[in-house]
């Protein structure tokens, strides 16, 4: 009867210890969320200083730009939400037209072209979001959903390779990099099954 009791207790103690340590994961998640959050409203605020005067007076001159000087001027400013703003805003208003039919330039021969600019904060943080929540069902669910066919070796696999398709759906900022995103989430799937025939 000890025994059985000092396993139940002990049971106990374990269920407690992982409640608490899933506590403060979930409290974590929410903290890092919070401040990413506020990372990305800051970024979007309209603020006149992030407005690069130089590439201002080029965009009001008569000069017309090609979708690669397009492309080149959303490359550089790819981190600026102000500058981005108004580089798409000109850049759907005065697209480049080739003399003939009004086609997009370079769209006779090489096919429909654009200019890619930068994720804005906010589609940062619906993707940071979704990347949190799914964190945060890795943290409560008992059970691995169905996995589209791959076999992972654990449940903790599945989580991970989860979260590196989140990560790979944002693009890095600033100084941001995601060159290490296999070590940070190791994934480990299991044997192949032998076919049935």
């Amino acid at each position: 009867m000890l025994g059985e009791k000092g396993y139940k207790d002990r049971l106990e103690e374990l269920a407690h210890d992982r409640d608490c340590t899933i506590e403060g994961a979930l409290c974590r998640i929410d903290e890092v969320g919070g401040e990413y959050a506020a990372r990305m409203q800051e970024l979007g605020r309209l603020d006149g200083s992030r407005i690069d005067s130089g590439t201002m007076a080029l965009l009001n001159s008569d000069l017309k730009l090609s979708n690669e000087d397009w492309q080149e001027l959303a490359n550089a400013y790819k981190d600026n939400y102000v500058m981005t703003r108004i580089l798409r805003e000109r850049y759907d208003a005065n697209r480049p037209k080739s003399e003939e039919n009004g086609l997009t330039l370079g769209q006779k021969n090489t096919g429909l072209t654009f200019v890619q600019f930068g994720q804005t904060p906010q589609d940062r943080q619906e993707i940071f979001s979704r990347f949190t929540g799914l964190l945060r069902q890795s943290c409560t669910h008992k059970y691995m959903p169905g996995n589209g066919g791959m076999d992972f070796a654990s449940r903790g696999d599945y989580w991970r390779y989860c979260a590196k398709d989140s990560i790979g759906k944002m693009k890095p900022f600033e100084d941001e990099t995601f060159d290490n995103v296999d070590a940070d989430f190791p994934v480990e799937y299991a044997p192949s099954r032998p076919a049935i025939f």
